[in-house]
């Protein structure tokens, strides 16, 4: 995974899955700004990071859930997919149990990504 620090678009994800439609809309978000080849990158921060942990059941709570999308980012050549160290030391996760490659950053390199990148959104 190329860990560049510039990004046309920076997709922050704070929220836990199944809670609300903020991270279907952030992965859509994030999906058409790569299709018009804009550099797209994701931060999974704080409960977010709950995003990528596997085998969730969204139609247990007659819910859709984003793990499909997830799964499909590297269709549509989204590889920089960064949680934050902290997150994982929290929720007891390792980046090898999650849904996806990802790149674990401490805070001061999550505030490089931040500093360095054209348009930030946060869900």
């Amino acid at each position: 995974m190329n860990t560049s620090s510039t990004f046309d678009l920076l997709v922050i994800f704070t929220q836990p899955p199944l809670t609300a439609s903020f991270p279907k809309e952030a992965l859509d978000l994030a999906l058409v700004n790569s299709t018009f080849e804009q550099r797209t990158g994701l931060i999974f921060l704080g409960a977010g990071v709950l995003q990528l942990v596997q085998n969730q059941q969204p139609n247990v709570l007659a819910l859709k859930g984003t793990q499909a999308m997830l799964k499909a980012l590297a269709l549509y050549d989204i590889d920089q997919v960064f949680v934050e160290e902290q997150a994982l030391l929290d929720y007891s996760l390792t980046t090898a149990a999650l849904l996806l490659p990802v790149a674990s950053c401490n805070t001061a390199k999550l505030q490089q990504f931040i500093a360095n990148s054209r348009n930030i959104i946060t869900f």
